[in-house]
């Protein structure tokens, strides 16, 4: 395996764009695996009253692991399509999805099942965790906003549980499937050791029809100036509600 950073994915996967990739990518995020590691927004945790926070399974990388947060729709061709089975007009379910209604709001489980959304795919969010061995000064913070790609930039102290990328690897390779990988993964990630006391969390945003190898050179920019540990890791990552 090469040394830089790489998603811990068939080299099919990796070649796809984000668009074509969606419901692989989907397939992984939705797992509600037992992982070592549970992530969520510090307004949630120290709020008295906290919503209940959905959840992401991320994808596992050499360096961490990635989260595709959000995706965005092209409104305007979606809501065409959708009007006439819905019996709605474009224009009133356009101007929901501009002011962000999740999908499955505005339709029923079994249109959205049924709709294709890598055709209407516009946009992602991304959150790479990048295990750090020692606490990243402020100067490489600061300098971290030459990357026009990146959005936010945080780091957790917290403690990183971790494997070599090349046994999360041989699951991979032994795997048929996507839930036989990430039970394998489990597995693997029960007997996971503390790899850093540091996690840094990077955000950023991109097209659709970029491939994955694309956010992986994007994000191989920040692991190639910052103290990262060449670990993968997987977490659970609790997010806001759409």
């Amino acid at each position: 395996m090469a040394a830089g950073y790489r998603l811990l994915l068939s080299d099919r996967v990796r070649g796809l764009t984000v668009a074509e990739a969606f419901e692989y990518v989907d397939a992984i995020q939705s797992y509600r695996g037992d992982w070592p590691l549970y992530l969520a927004p510090s307004a949630y945790l120290e709020g008295e009253r906290p919503a209940e926070l959905e959840g992401i399974t991320p994808i596992p990388a050499t360096h961490g692991a990635l989260a595709l947060v959000e995706f965005y729709v092209d409104e305007e061709p979606l809501s065409a399509h959708l009007s006439e089975s819905l019996k709605v007009s474009p224009d009133v379910l356009r101007s929901a999805l501009e002011r962000g209604v999740p999908l499955h709001r505005l339709a029923p489980a079994e249109v959205v099942e049924s709709l294709d959304v890598r055709a209407f795919l516009r946009a992602f969010t991304f959150e790479a965790a990048i295990p750090l061995r020692s606490e990243p000064s402020s100067e490489l913070l600061d300098s971290l906003s030459r990357f026009e790609w990146l959005t936010d930039v945080d780091v957790v102290d917290v403690e990183v549980p971790g494997v070599d990328p090349e046994l999360a690897a041989a699951e991979l390779e032994a795997s048929y499937y996507v839930g036989d990988y990430l039970r394998r993964l489990e597995r693997l990630f029960a007997r996971a050791a503390t790899v850093a006391n540091h996690l840094l969390l990077v955000r950023g945003e991109g097209l659709a029809q970029m491939r994955l190898t694309d956010v992986e050179a994007m994000v191989s920019e920040i692991v190639s100036v910052a103290p990262a540990v060449r670990a993968a890791t997987m977490y659970y990552r609790l997010i806001p509600p759409l």
